[in-house]
């Protein structure tokens, strides 16, 4: 053992002492009356806006049926002007006032020195671990003085420990789950059977499972109804800046088979997502498309013919989803539970998450692609899953039974 225990070398960074995921959020006493929705997300800016906080604001917009007033509050960024149009029923609210609007957003990611609203009927929903730790202590104080301590609706879209390495987020993410307290709503029965496997069971739950974005749908039956050969392209789910999709694996299996395999020259390798500059992978360059809209989207699904989106989680993604059914060939991986090649067509699922592993399918993906001239699998047909009605008004109703059940 060292015998320096404490002390820092010279020009040596200090140790950080605070977990920023867990800044205070004061609150202060709301003269509100009534029940009142309260959802908390990160941000809702269009670069932040992937699947999990769509979900959570769809399931929010079903949920706000069943309240006159609601409020979304923002932990993490403030609206832009582009995410304030998208809710343009809503009333930017600064958090220094107590305004009687009912639909509001409230921006509360610089509050130092500064306090929430909050009123004895509040209702808290939740989605990522660092938004339900800040409503669940919300809910708390709320109870304290002279309010209501409800449990916590908590949209569960993946188990969010494992985005850590086991250190003080691990733990924090892990407190959170509530099992006989809050309200379980989670995103995909696979990681409802997940928690349930690895002991956290939820007594009161709602599940629901993904559903085709409705800016897709058109572009699916267009595919179907007129099915063309598509172009010698992979499309890469590249997001660097979110280890679970193992970004750096995937580049080092491309990498190996653009050395290994030499028709790669013919082929594209396209990656939408948080990617901004082509990437030189040595054989080839990674073709960067950034976030793309829904129709740029549903043309590169509709023309390409190879999908490779890996997510090390129990939770599926949407990307293979998608891919898989607008026909392409799909390379994901197993995880626990998940192993998408037992549900889906079209799905080739690793069991092992390796260079070598990936550049193998990719040579056997390649192939059969070739094979049948470049013609797409099996399209989702109308029975698909992910064309069947959204469920979003069935968990709405469900957690409303619950928080009755627990008034």
């Amino acid at each position: 053992m060292s015998a320096r225990l404490d002390a820092s070398a010279p020009g040596e960074a200090k140790p950080s002492t605070h977990v920023g995921e867990i800044t205070p959020c004061p609150p202060r006493h709301d003269p509100w009356i009534g029940k009142r929705l309260n959802l908390v997300l990160p941000s809702i800016n269009k670069q932040h806006y992937f699947g999990g906080i769509h979900t959570a604001v769809l399931i929010y917009r079903e949920l706000c049926r069943h309240f006159p007033a609601s409020r979304i509050i923002l932990v993490d960024s403030a609206p832009d002007e582009e995410a304030l149009s998208r809710f343009a029923d809503h009333v930017l609210v600064p958090a220094s006032e107590a305004s009687t609007a009912l639909r509001q957003i409230v921006p509360f990611n610089d509050r130092y020195q500064r306090t929430l609203p909050v009123a004895g009927e509040d209702i808290w929903v939740a989605t990522a671990w660092w938004t339900a730790y800040a409503a669940q202590r919300l809910s708390q104080w709320q109870g304290e003085n002279a309010g209501i301590d409800r449990p916590l609706v908590y949209l569960v879209q993946d188990f969010e420990p494992g985005f850590y390495a086991w250190s003080s987020q691990y733990a924090l993410a892990l407190s959170t789950y509530r099992c006989n307290r809050d309200i379980g709503v989670f995103n995909t029965g696979l990681l409802a059977d997940f928690f349930e496997q690895n002991g956290m069971c939820y007594e009161r739950r709602s599940v629901f499972e993904p559903v085709l974005h409705d800016g897709l749908r058109q572009a699916l039956q267009a595919a179907r109804a007129r099915p063309q050969p598509r172009n010698r392209r992979i499309v890469v789910y590249a997001r660097p800046g979110t280890p679970r999709n193992a970004f750096e694996l995937i580049c080092e299996g491309l990498r190996m088979w653009g050395w290994k395999d030499p028709r790669a020259a013919q082929w594209q390798v396209a990656a939408p997502g948080e990617l901004r500059e082509d990437l030189d992978l040595g054989p080839f360059a990674l073709k960067a498309l950034g976030k793309l809209g829904i129709d740029a989207y549903a043309e590169l699904l509709s023309t390409s013919s190879i999908g490779l989106s890996l997510m090390v989680s129990p939770h599926p993604s949407y990307p293979p989803l998608e891919m898989a059914a607008f026909g392409m060939r799909v390379i994901t991986n197993q995880y626990g539970n998940k192993n998408l090649e037992q549900t889906t067509r079209n799905v080739v699922s690793l069991d092992a998450m390796t260079p070598e592993a990936i550049c193998a399918a990719l040579i056997a993906q390649v192939d059969a692609s070739e094979k049948e001239g470049m013609a797409p699998g099996a399209l989702a047909g109308d029975s698909h899953p992910l064309l069947l009605p959204g469920m979003f008004d069935r968990v709405a109703n469900d957690v409303m039974e619950a928080l009755r059940l627990t008034a």
